[in-house]
């Protein structure tokens, strides 16, 4: 209860940005829990199922059959360097993910516009940035300051100055920022990477404005979808075809938007 208290008086002082996912939380809080050890048990199992290999995911998005090796973001030496700045702080933010995966499927399917939630160190923004520089494209990237968190310096580190120019570092909640990243894309969002609010509640309602928004064509990406069975629920009610990749213990969501029959 009292961490309740702490963590309302946080989000009411962080101002006007903060008060839609205040709201959301307190609602969550009044609702079923649907992140329970059961409904993690359940979306394990069903991603467990539909594993399939990084190849077999490159070629249901469209990616040609000769160019399907996974290709990397970064050399090790640059890997080696932000390393050290990260293993200097008191925090942990997480480790870099998919990211290869990511730079591919940027690089093959040649992504400009593109929205990521979640930034932690920036591995998954440099990866993407690194790709969409190249073709003058830009990355709006959503990050919300939680509470608790320190060394918030470090958010986005792994990003290169030179990169800066084609990213959008916007630290507040998603349900504040999701929407207004989207807008500024007007139908041309090509590629959405989902990282942050991994509760049932925020997956249902980030997974539907996402969908909406994303161009036909477009790929969405979703991390840790072992979590709760939001994103099995999303597939299926949608009708969608997707793939499952495990990587590092963990599970990643990759959907590509057909067009409409």
């Amino acid at each position: 209860m009292i961490e309740d208290i702490k963590s309302f008086f946080w989000f009411l002082f962080k101002g006007p940005k903060y008060y839609s996912t205040l709201f959301a939380q307190i609602l969550t809080k009044l609702r079923k829990n649907q992140d329970s050890d059961i409904h993690v048990e359940i979306a394990t199992n069903w991603c467990k199922e539909r594993v399939v290999s990084t190849e077999e995911c490159l070629k249901s998005i469209g990616i040609p059959t000769h160019k399907l090796n996974i290709e990397s973001a970064f050399d090790e030496g640059y890997r080696s360097k932000i390393n050290e700045v990260i293993s200097s702080s008191q925090s942990n933010f997480g480790g870099p993910g998919h990211i290869d995966l990511i730079y591919t499927i940027c690089e093959r399917l040649g992504i400009k516009n593109a929205i990521e939630t979640g930034v932690a160190y920036g591995w998954s923004s440099a990866a993407i940035l690194s790709s969409l520089s190249k073709r003058d494209g830009l990355l709006i990237s959503i990050d919300m300051p939680m509470l608790k968190q320190s060394d918030y310096h470090l958010i986005g580190v792994a990003v290169e100055s030179k990169l800066q120019n084609f990213w959008e570092l916007r630290r507040e909640p998603d349900r504040f920022g999701l929407p207004r990243a989207i807008k500024k894309f007007y139908g041309s969002l090509e590629l959405v990477h989902y990282d942050s609010d991994k509760s049932y509640y925020g997956r249902k309602w980030s997974q539907e404005i996402i969908w909406r928004n994303l161009c036909e064509g477009g790929i969405f990406v979703s991390d840790d979808i072992e979590d709760n069975t939001a994103f099995m629920e999303f597939v299926s009610l949608h009708n969608l075809k997707f793939s499952v990749l495990e990587f590092e213990g963990k599970y990643v969501g990759v959907i590509k938007k057909l067009a409409k029959a």
